[in-house]
């Protein structure tokens, strides 16, 4: 009887240690759960999110932490690649939702991702992920949503 092997979802390790070049990554919730309705624990997402990037020197060019997943801009620091951004940022938010009363893992297995060709605008991109929440409906500005910023751009 043959295996079955997943396919390989992923490029090339080394594109993901590329710094100064853009990914846009979308990290979405198990089962699609809205644990980030909760205010606070979408509010100590963000803190985490921005330390972690500021430790790490990690251009975060655009973020928005809607109720049910993740969307994130950025590239890789000379000595953080996005890969393992993205799995301390799972790994540490998941004790923080631990913490406020979740049981079990609140991430799906991998995450989404698109490096931004030649001919995508980092700031048109930046402000699309911005404006995730007026599509929902969720607010009617985006200046509105305390989950969604920048720590590159003056949005």
């Amino acid at each position: 009887m043959e295996s079955k092997r997943r396919q390989r979802i992923r490029l090339d390790v080394e594109i993901y240690r590329t710094a100064d070049l853009p990914c846009f990554v979308t990290i979405a919730t198990k089962g699609k759960r809205a644990i980030f309705s909760q205010r606070d624990l979408a509010d100590n997402f963000v803190t985490l999110l921005r330390t972690l990037c500021k430790e790490n020197g990690i251009p975060l060019y655009a973020y928005c932490v809607m109720p049910d997943h993740v969307h994130l801009l950025m590239s890789a620091s000379e000595t953080k690649g996005i890969i393992e951004l993205v799995r301390e940022i799972k790994s540490l938010s998941t004790r923080l939702a631990w913490q406020r009363g979740h049981k079990g893992a609140i991430w799906q297995r991998s995450f989404y991702d698109h490096f931004l060709r030649r001919d995508e605008d980092c700031m048109v991109t930046a402000k699309y992920i911005i404006g995730n929440p007026v599509r929902k409906g969720i607010v009617e500005c985006w200046e509105d949503y305390p989950f969604s910023g920048s720590l590159v751009y003056k949005l």
